[in-house]
């Protein structure tokens, strides 16, 4: 079979790591991170979209005589308290105004008075105008890192049963729905390179080196959803162009989805948030229109519909248009593709389960897990990050990745997924009649066809979406800048304040100079 872990097109590096695996939603990953930062002993690493303060990692009997406070701020602080050694660097995305209002107030400012001396907070604009700092990395010492689609934040916290009601999943004292996420974790050299590159995303952030203090590789032991197996490990990343300091774009993560689709022969399962680029769905395309004797099975999970209004007219439109095409290209070759949501049905009705992972599996030879959308601006705008396994033929290992992943979105044990999941052949047609079943979590997809614009929003929605256009440069003109002075003044107005006195401060020097010519 072609390899599909190329360094230097799809991938940066491939590793052979002692360990690493899955964490499926946010009890397995926040109790891992938990764990691994009880064990750091001189660094922590964290980069990502989005943080929150008042976050708790451990909740329910995973808290009980956990022996640090569960909050994140207060947790880091006390590590930091405990182990005079310990440096805490965190790097959050400067966001866009957009944002604003969905965010912490005051974040970076809670991190520093309620934080300690050694966790040195900072916000990350190094990126071209309207894109995003997307990636999502937690390195602790030289022992383990964590890579994926999952922020430290609220509203993100589930665990797999995605129940209904669930006591535990709130955000500042009110429930949120249930939600989906899937992160990964590596050992061994795969860690040296993602602090390498942590380094460099620092500077670029700051302006401002950072040198990791020698540590000997040690190994800290979690509790992982499930181990993989296999004998490649590749890591893929995101990078947008930039112009100052000039550097050119890399996009290991498309090409890796392009080619992983190409090669495809029975099976592709996909999870993700989005599915609204136009080039993927092309490759999705040739791949169905290509002359092969074996038809494929294409799963693909996603939310039930867009999150509101906004996000309606900015991706379900454009993405309702790509499930058109692939619905119709699929019932003419001969191909099954089967779209599905999960839902939690509860005492007062069906209760859609978010999917924010950003997972795809092909052939049970190959499984990604990474911070990618499948999006236009993640293939090639905002920066991203994803650990990748790859296997020459099927493996046992990523066969059981696969089974583990959609049995808990269609409710079985282990013995029903080998039984239902199992065999690739037919897989969409099973899949099919047990979401029609009556009172069953997996539901089929409307392919948003729901939010297909009438003859009035059809004339207005511009061809390319302004938040997710084919082409980057677009962008620039779209949306504003992540400095913008409106989520300055909530989220930071010490740093807005600094900025006019400085700008003042400036203005009158060149008057002076003036006067003085």
């Amino acid at each position: 079979m072609t390899a599909l872990l190329i360094p230097g097109l799809t991938c940066a590096t491939v590793h052979t790591p002692p360990k690493s695996g899955v964490l499926v939603d946010g009890r397995d990953f926040y109790k891992a991170v938990f764990e691994a930062c009880c064990k750091a002993e001189r660094t922590i690493l964290m980069t990502g979209w989005q943080f929150e303060s008042k976050v708790d990692l451990v909740r329910g009997d995973d808290a009980t005589d956990c022996g640090h406070p569960t909050r994140l701020v207060e947790f880091l602080a006390d590590l930091c308290e405990a182990r005079p050694d310990l440096e805490v660097h965190m790097l959050a995305w400067d966001a866009s105004p957009v944002f604003t209002f969905e965010r912490e107030p005051l974040q970076r400012l809670m991190f520093q008075v309620r934080g300690h001396k050694r966790i040195h907070y900072k916000m990350d604009n190094a990126h071209p105008p309207g894109a995003s700092h997307h990636q999502k990395l937690i390195v602790i010492d030289r022992a383990i890192a964590f890579v994926g689609g999952m922020d430290v934040c609220n509203s993100r916290w589930d665990n797999r049963e995605h129940c209904a009601e669930q006591p535990y999943r709130c955000s500042g004292g009110k429930p949120y729905t249930p939600y989906h996420d899937v992160q990964a974790f590596v050992t061994g050299d795969a860690v040296d390179t993602l602090r390498g590159w942590f380094c460099e995303r620092w500077h670029a952030a700051t302006g401002k080196s950072l040198t990791l203090p020698e540590v000997p590789v040690t190994e800290i032991e979690i509790e992982p959803t499930f181990t993989v197996d296999a004998t490649c490990v590749g890591l893929t990343r995101t990078l947008p162009h930039m112009e100052d300091p000039p550097s050119a774009a890399v996009k290991e993560v498309y090409e890796l989805h392009l080619r992983a689709i190409a090669e495809a022969e029975r099976v592709i399962y996909i999870e993700n948030q989005y599915f609204s680029c136009d080039e993927l769905s092309d490759a999705l395309i040739r791949r169905m229109e290509a002359d092969t004797a074996r038809p494929l099975e294409i799963v693909i999970m996603l939310p039930e519909k867009s999150a509101g209004f906004k996000e309606r007219i900015s991706i379900g439109v454009y993405q309702q248009r790509i499930f058109e095409k692939l619905t119709a290209v699929a019932a003419r070759t001969g191909h099954q593709l089967g779209v599905y949501y999960h839902c939690a049905c509860g005492p007062d009705g069906d209760v859609p389960v978010f999917i924010h992972a950003k997972v795809l599996a092909v052939d049970d030879r190959f499984l990604l897990v990474s911070s990618a959308n499948l999006s236009n601006r993640s293939m090639g705008f905002d920066t991203e990050l994803g650990i990748a396994w790859e296997t020459p033929e099927p493996s046992d290992s990523l066969r059981a990745a696969r089974l583990e992943l959609l049995a808990e979105h269609v409710g079985l044990d282990a013995y029903g997924a080998e039984g239902i999941l199992g065999p690739t052949e037919g897989l969409v047609a099973r899949l099919d009649e047990l979401a029609r079943a009556e009172k069953h979590q997996l539901r089929i997809h409307r392919r948003n066809v729901d939010e297909k614009p009438g003859w009035l929003l059809s004339k207005l929605i511009p061809d390319e979406t302004p938040f997710d256009p084919d082409d980057p440069k677009s962008f620039h003109e779209s949306l504003p800048e992540p400095g913008a002075w409106l989520d300055r003044i909530f989220r930071d107005p010490l740093e807005i304040f600094a900025r006019s006195s400085r700008q003042l401060r400036k203005s009158f020097r060149q008057r002076k100079s003036l006067k003085a010519g």
